[in-house]
Order: C-alpha cells, then structure tokens, then sequence
C-alpha cells in the first residue's frame, strides 16, 4: 500500500495561448488547418513550427506570405527555476518577426515574454503563457479574433491613480 510520502507530485503544464488574426482570413481561410478552442499537447524536447508547408509544420498558416517555416518555439528551463519557458525563433530568411517591439532576423531567438505580441506580414499572435513545471510536456491553446490585436495591446488602462475628489489641479475658470 502506497504511503503519502510516496504518492507522485502532481506536475502542471505549462499552456501557450495564442489569439490569432489576419485580416483576409474570411476569404482565404488562412487558419484552417489550426485547431482553435482545444488544448494541444507537446512533448518538451519538440519544438512547434509555424509556416506554410503543410507537411513539416507542426501548424500551417495558408498565406503565400508566410514563409514554408515562418518561426518555432522551443522549450527550456532555466536554471534557477522549476518553470518551463519558451524561447521563439525566427526561421524565416525573407521575413522579419517583431516580438513585441523587438525585430528578430532570421534565425535571431530571444525568450518569449509572458504576454507579447507576434507580428509578420498581416498576421498578429497575441501570446500569453501560463507557468508549468512539468518536463515533459506543454500545451497550445488557439483562439481566432474577429478584429485587430494591435487594439487589445495599444489600448492600456492608465496607470496614474485618480484621486475621490477629481484631479489635483482642476482647470482654471
């Protein structure tokens, strides 16, 4: 009979999400071949690509402009932590990949913050993780939007407090 101290340590999963939009999807169905609103699963030491060709890309993007393999991501951990992080890195030889406000070249990687923003060409990814510690796998969860991203991260709540009586210095009558 198993004991408490014996029983295994429950891991949690890191998740990936990544809200998806380009303006022509309507028409040319840019995203069909992404599984939206499902978690998929992936073993830590694979690292997921993103591009046009659909037979080595883990998740195909149907736009000529998209690069055969646009960029991927890859798994790590880093030293002092028992969280896994996530590392993206741009494939693509003709197209630049701005993480955030960061430009990526090709094969230029850089670690991919909590929440950012990928753009290329007319696609926007907007991408925030949820910490996991398990070594083995991870998840990606897509969700498609119906407009602009640039909206949902240009348009930030103001950081200045607003005093209960009004602001400090009312407008001379």
């Amino acid at each position: 009979m198993a004991t408490f101290e014996d029983a295994e340590t429950e891991e949690t999963m890191a998740c990936i999400t990544m809200k998806m939009y380009h303006p022509q999807n309507i028409e040319k169905q840019v995203f069909r071949a992404i599984p939206f609103l499902c978690k998929q699963k992936h073993k830590t030491e694979k690292s997921p690509t993103f591009g046009r060709n659909i037979n080595t890309c883990s998740y195909a993007l149907w736009d000529e402009h998209a690069s055969r393999v646009q960029f991927l991501l890859q798994a790590f951990k880093h030293l002092d932590s028992s969280d896994i992080s996530f590392e993206i890195k741009n494939m693509s030889r003709k197209t630049k990949l701005w993480v955030g406000n960061v430009e990526l070249n090709y094969l230029n990687k850089m670690e991919l913050p909590s929440k950012c923003m990928i753009r290329f060409g007319d696609f926007q990814f907007l991408v925030e993780q949820e910490p996991g510690d398990s070594v083995e796998y991870f998840e990606i969860y897509f969700e498609l939007a119906p407009t602009s991203l640039l909206q949902e991260v240009l348009i930030a709540p103001s950081l200045q407090p607003i005093p209960e009586h009004g602001p400090e210095n009312p407008a001379p009558n």
